[in-house]
């Protein structure tokens, strides 16, 4: 038996999927594309739609490996970076993240303000904040919160992990693990949890122009100006070899942009705040990265039964929409493992005990799905859309880093790092 399932997942798109039921109820699942709800493209018709798809797809691995270089390059994906940001000791994520919403908001603002891309700016805007339909300040403070305390254990975040995979982070594949397992055991209750969690009331008005009645450019620039001096100050005040002292990468920089082992925090965020740019002209979408552990586990659900059993791994498992953050992810491995190759730095960075990558792994992508974003989407893409739950999820996930990595500090874990894959202490 076979049946057509049509479902829209952006404004002007609508996939289809033909499902060949067998008698064991096993199923075939075929996709693509209609084009405002068009049929179904045929002959050269499907050729040259099956050419576009390749070519978005394309586009978007190139973004994933330009993440992994700028991840790398900056050295933010170090686990003692991170940890060390929420004791307050080293400010090259604080710079990266302010940079990257910074540049980031001046893109979409541009682009929001272009006759040509201005309609696809709205419909990556309304895509995002549909996210949040059934979420509410508690999901989203208490989500962020577990957020950071797994970054903090960790020592990384949900797209964090794979540029550390790429450059061969001891025990990020312990993390990469971590985060599959919460993705799927988050997944299989993701039904229940936002039934039980969702607002009597949500947000009439969804970002702070809509509330105020604006266009995005008249809030976004000026927030962006500002975030912009705060990096300078903190370069100023703090500067980047600084931070890279307390790395032990000072001694080793070059002059060579791409033989040197390190960047300025700043240019790694401003690299990853102009793919905003592909990201939302190719698949009407922001930066983001927790989605896909969801979109991977969900090709459990691969029957009729398991997907009306467990729905919310069900609507990811199929459609470009959910694909192309896996295909980005991916490629952010491909580009942590060509910056490291660059500087002949793998393995150079320490990581963390086993357990930790494990059940930090765990804590932060069930935080990340229950606030419905993690640091790429509640941050850089949930602050530069001015989406008021990402102002309220930010302060709490590093809230929640900031408590679990002084209380590592003090019984001495915080400082407890490995050498090499495998080792648990």
């Amino acid at each position: 038996m076979t049946s057509s399932l049509l479902h829209a997942t952006k404004s002007n798109q609508v996939s289809y999927i033909d499902v060949e039921v067998d008698s064991n109820d096993s199923l075939s699942v075929r996709e693509g594309w209609k084009e405002g709800g068009d049929s179904e493209p045929e002959g050269d018709g499907r050729c040259k739609h099956c050419g576009r798809t390749l070519l978005k797809m394309a586009g978007v691995a190139l973004s994933g490996v330009v993440f992994g270089i700028a991840m790398e390059k900056s050295r933010v994906f170090e686990p003692k970076s991170i940890r060390d940001q929420m004791v307050f000791n080293n400010f090259i994520m604080l710079k990266m993240f302010l940079s990257a919403v910074a540049i980031g908001q001046v893109c979409m603002a541009i682009l929001s303000l272009l006759p040509a891309t201005k309609d696809r700016f709205q419909s990556a805007s309304q895509e995002f904040v549909s996210c949040f339909d059934d979420r509410g300040i508690f999901s989203s403070a208490l989500g962020a919160f577990l957020l950071g305390v797994g970054m903090s254990l960790s020592g990384a975040c949900p797209g964090m992990v794979l540029p550390q995979v790429g450059a061969w982070v001891p025990n990020s594949l312990f993390t990469l693990l971590g985060a599959l397992i919460g993705a799927l055991t988050y997944g299989l209750l993701g039904s229940h949890l936002s039934s039980l969690t969702k607002p009597k009331i949500c947000f009439q008005h969804k970002q702070v122009h809509e509330k105020l009645d604006v266009q995005y450019a008249v809030i976004a620039v000026p927030m962006a100006a500002v975030v912009g001096i705060a990096v300078f100050c903190l370069e100023w005040f703090w500067p980047n070899n600084k931070d890279l002292e307390s790395l032990g990468r000072l001694s080793e920089l070059e002059s060579n942009i791409i033989t040197t082992i390190a960047w300025p925090a700043y240019v790694g965020g401003a690299l990853i705040g102009l793919l905003q740019v592909p990201i939302i002209l190719l698949v009407n979408d922001t930066i983001g990265g927790s989605s896909s552990y969801i979109t991977v586990v969900a090709q459990m659900c691969f029957t009729k039964n398991l997907q009306q059993m467990f729905p919310y791994l069900a609507a990811k498992r199929s459609g470009i929409s959910n694909w192309w953050q896996v295909v980005y992810v991916v490629c952010a491995i491909v580009g942590g493992a060509l910056s490291a190759a660059s500087s002949n730095s793998f393995g150079v960075a320490k990581g963390v005990p086993v357990y930790m990558g494990l059940l930090g792994g765990i804590v932060m992508l069930w935080g990340a799905r229950f606030a419905a974003g993690c640091t790429s989407g509640h941050g850089l893409s949930g602050m530069g859309l001015l989406t008021w739950l990402s102002f309220i999820a930010v302060p709490a996930m590093f809230a929640g880093g900031i408590v679990t990595a002084f209380s590592m500090q003090a019984t001495g874990a915080l400082d407890t790092y490995v050498t090499a894959m495998g080792d648990v202490s």
